[in-house]
């Protein structure tokens, strides 16, 4: 897998199933590419049976743990930029009207700008990459 030289982020999804979050980018030569953290903790999902809960993905390739390569992906995920794009694309959501959320994560996704979102949604999957319990056990 060869990992291009700069991203920049415009969008993110983050799922209600655990925490699921996926990262959209572009490279530096406008090719997009996805990054994707499961987190699914729903024994009958379709996500479950393709990919490996808890363990990170670029371009759909699984990045082996504590490997060079995630080693460099995690790197230029650190050096990247966040870039918002400011229309949601196709079979987005806006939430609209009075919203509860319960928790810390949806109330700061609920009240945060796109671009503190898109910020907090990459800080979260760097953080679980380099915690101590990233590709052992799954969800922590």
């Amino acid at each position: 897998m060869n990992l291009p030289a700069r991203l920049t982020f415009y969008s993110a999804d983050y799922t209600l199933d655990g925490g699921s979050t996926t990262l959209y980018a572009i490279d530096e030569h406008s090719t997009e590419h996805r990054i994707y953290l499961p987190r699914n903790i729903y024994s009958d999902s379709d996500l479950r049976l393709r990919h490996t809960t808890g363990r990170l993905y670029f371009d759909d390739d699984l990045v082996p743990v504590r490997s060079s390569l995630e080693s460099n992906l995690l790197r230029l995920i650190k050096d990247a930029q966040c870039e918002p794009r400011s229309e949601p694309g196709p079979g987005w959501e806006k939430l609209e009207g009075p919203v509860v959320a319960m928790g810390d994560d949806l109330e700061r996704l609920v009240r945060g700008t796109p671009e503190d979102n898109l910020r907090w949604l990459v800080g979260s999957v760097i953080s679980y990459i380099e915690s101590d319990g990233y590709g052992s056990a799954g969800i922590p």
